[in-house]
């Protein structure tokens, strides 16, 4: 038996592969999102080939999967499913802004609050006015 590989076919993109909605969706926020399949396979316990099979199921994963996939790419549940348009919980960031607050959450407490500071400075320089919540 001939083994069939994964994936667009010769001509096509990968946006050209026929997908479930819950795959259009996952694969279309992981790419706005700048994460590959491997680093969103790291955040969900999950391998690069799952998320890649999920991204190209006509089923989908199970709902502890699809709970874990959402709350790694902040979106709802409801939104992957296809059963709502509204996509984020509660806020969108650029890719590299992203992986900055990533950085930045990763630093030690005395650190991250050097960096804090900083971009306060620098938000009052440029008159950019910053709501701070109490430390």
């Amino acid at each position: 038996m001939k083994r069939t590989k994964r994936g667009p076919s010769r001509g096509q993109t990968h946006n050209d592969v026929k997908r479930s909605p819950f795959g259009k969706r996952l694969f279309s926020t992981r790419k706005a999102r700048g994460i590959s399949q491997a680093e969103l396979g790291e955040k969900v316990d999950l391998s690069k080939r799952m998320v890649s099979f999920y991204e190209g199921d006509t089923q989908g994963p199970p709902v502890d999967v699809v709970i874990k996939i959402a709350t790694a790419l902040n979106v709802t549940t409801s939104y992957l499913l296809g059963e709502s348009p509204m996509k984020t919980i509660k806020d969108e960031m650029t890719p590299s802004i992203r992986k900055h607050v990533d950085t930045l959450q990763k630093l030690p407490p005395k650190d991250q609050k050097v960096v804090m500071r900083m971009i306060e400075g620098l938000a009052v320089q440029n008159g950019v006015t910053v709501k701070v919540a109490q430390r």
